[in-house]
């Protein structure tokens, strides 16, 4: 109970950051609710807002100059304008499964709201960033102060919402873009609630209701395949880009279905718009997604030439809509990049060294991979095999949706295996982060394995039973995060709490700019990116040495005559590094030691809380 009790404990700056992430989404919607009138999937207008929201920052801010101050006040007036017309159209009832949603998330939205950052690449570039952002009020580019991320270049589509998260609170919000993904989880839901209602044949109306939002919120939680709670509650953009293609999943489905006169709910012209509005959020998501988008849109274009219900003028009408507005932030950004001489972009190697001689040992892999992961690959193999069927002969909104999924899915592994031989050099062999790309497909999954489940449930169970387990849907929706919380709340790893505690005070001791380096050297790089997140804007970051390096004595202390610190912290002192300073270090403690030469001379030293060796405590 005492454990529980500190799994959902939060302080008065984290409860701020909750109310203020609301508050930023709420502006998100009302700002989509003015560039998406239609009525029909109305969880849409958040993202729609978050998309124009976003290509505003990149023109205005990157390409125009503009303190985003400035810019931020334009739109929080856009915001209020879109609330007034709201009121006067009485529309405020709109979004009412997308509120039920909210409220049977907030045991999850309370639980991600205490958490702290804790992953790796969280330290080394998404909340760089967004700091970044924060800071100085812009994005980089010449004349202005280096960034400390190792990806400066890479899209900041959710570094947007953190800035402005940070702007209401204050200070840095660190934990927005978690607590942002649970929102997202939560709208998709409600679109999974709707598939599911749909498809079974039980859609009295444009409201889903209580029990189909919590069937979707299991959906794609409990029973995704791909939800992962160290990828998933973190400010990583795998959670959003999984919810993102799953929703444009639905949408090129809704619009095929449409073309040919099965769809009852709303037109092609709508969805194809709202598809545009939710790829430009794609896109500016994390770089890889314009391929995902270009797939989705291939798929479609399969589906038109087998399917003889629907015309190829039809649909090539609708491609502007559908592919523009992705375009506009991909080249906008891209400009920017372009234009303020931004590096940290994940780009190709150069030809000479491509693995086209070894793509049989990264297919193989691959293999390997998917294998230990059977629930997601089962799925998706199911679904290219009645993809395959429907190519042969294309009858229903089922076979549709099974095309556009297989495609997506054959699609992306065939670029995966591409990037693998053309992009990561000789790590590329090990198909590195496979199971991770591949969860940026788990939207899709769940949506087809939802009409599946939908299909089966209208043919073999009567509607009484469904009223029966409603309400057991409910509570185990409201349930689980409870029950699992221990599993999500791994950011309560002593050694990384530590690490951060321990940098807080070193940078206090060490004059700013100073020359800095840290010895991490049985570590494997994990506690070397918390201590540079905290150092690097206070000091004169010039490097580190961890296990991989090799640490003994000649080497200490050649890194040290290279780099010429003036101050170096000590993580674990080991004999090497107690021979190579010259300097006698307590066990199980840090170390900050100030250089002159290689004679070092201890500042402080902070004790281990409770163990001997941080590299043994399991997270």
């Amino acid at each position: 109970m005492n454990k529980l009790i500190t799994y959902f404990s939060a302080t008065q700056d984290q409860i701020t950051g909750l109310v203020a992430l609301l508050i930023v989404c709420a502006m998100f919607l009302m700002i989509g609710m003015l560039i998406r009138p239609q009525r029909y999937m109305p969880e849409i207008d958040l993202i729609a807002g978050w998309s124009l929201v976003t290509l505003v920052f990149v023109v205005a801010g990157g390409l125009g100059g503009i303190n985003f101050q400035i810019i931020t006040s334009v739109l929080v007036l856009t915001a209020i304008l879109s609330f007034l017309v709201m009121l006067r159209k009485k529309r405020a009832d709109r979004h009412i499964d997308f509120i039920k949603s909210l409220v049977l998330a907030l045991p999850l939205l309370w639980l991600t709201a205490t958490m702290a950052i804790s992953q790796w690449d969280e330290f080394t570039h998404w909340i760089p960033n967004a700091r970044y952002l924060y800071t100085y009020d812009s994005l980089p580019g010449p004349g202005k102060p280096e960034p400390t991320s190792n990806l400066p270049g890479y899209p900041h589509t959710l570094a947007f919402v953190i800035y402005l998260v940070s702007k209401v609170t204050g200070g840095l919000a660190e934990n927005a873009s978690a607590i942002f993904t649970v929102i997202l989880l939560a709208l998709f839901s409600v679109t999974l609630g709707r598939v599911a209602k749909q498809t079974a044949n039980e859609d009295q109306g444009p409201k889903i209701g209580w029990s189909f939002c919590a069937i979707g919120a299991l959906a794609i939680t409990v029973l995704n395949p791909t939800f992962v709670p160290k990828i998933v509650f973190t400010a990583y953009a795998d959670t959003p880009t999984m919810v993102l293609i799953g929703m444009l999943t639905v949408l090129m489905w809704r619009i095929l279905n449409a073309l040919a006169g099965t769809e009852k709910h709303c037109s092609a012209g709508p969805l194809s718009w709202s598809f545009g509005l939710v790829a430009m959020a794609a896109v500016g998501t994390k770089q890889p997604n314009i391929v995902l988008c270009c797939l989705i849109t291939l798929a479609g274009l399969v589906v038109v030439l087998k399917d003889p219900k629907i015309s190829l003028r039809s649909y090539l009408r609708l491609l502007p809509a559908i592919i523009l507005p992705s375009m506009v932030i991909y080249f906008a950004w891209q400009l920017h990049i372009d234009y303020n001489h931004v590096d940290g972009e994940f780009n190709f190697q150069p030809i000479e060294n491509w693995n086209i001689n070894k793509i049989d040992v990264i297919a193989e892999k691959m293999l390997l991979i998917a294998t230990k992961k059977g629930g997601y690959f089962s799925v998706m193999i199911i679904a290219c095999l009645f993809g395959a069927r429907a190519l042969w002969r294309l009858r229903t909104p089922f076979d549709r949706l099974s095309i556009v999924t297989a495609v997506l899915f054959a699609g992306y592994i065939l670029f995966l295996l591409f990037v693998y031989t053309s992009a990561f050099g000789g790590n590329g062999l090990v198909a590195p982060s496979f199971w991770r790309f591949n969860m940026h497909l788990g939207g899709a999954c769940v949506v087809f394995g939802t009409v599946c489940t939908a299909l089966i449930w209208r043919r073999f169970f009567a509607i009484r039973q469904r009223m029966n387990l409603a309400w057991l849907a409910i509570a185990l929706t409201l349930c689980a995060p409870v029950a699992l919380a221990y599993k999500i709340r791994f950011d309560l790893h002593p050694p990384k709490i530590y690490v951060r505690t321990v940098m807080e005070k070193v940078v206090e001791l060490v004059p700013r700019g100073s020359p800095f380096i840290v010895f991490d050297v049985t570590g494997n790089g994990e506690f070397e990116v918390i201590a540079r997140y905290v150092a690097s804007p206070h000091v004169d970051y010039r490097g580190f040495f961890t296990a991989g390096y090799v640490p003994t004595v000649q080497n200490l202390q050649k890194y040290v005559r290279v780099k010429q610190p003036e101050y170096i912290w000590i993580h674990v002192p080991t004999a090497e590094v107690q021979d190579a300073l010259n300097v006698g270090l307590k066990p199980h403690h840090s170390h900050l030691v100030k250089m002159r030469g290689l004679q070092a001379t201890i500042l402080r030293a902070w004790p281990f809380p409770g163990y001997k060796d941080p590299n043994t405590i399991q997270n």
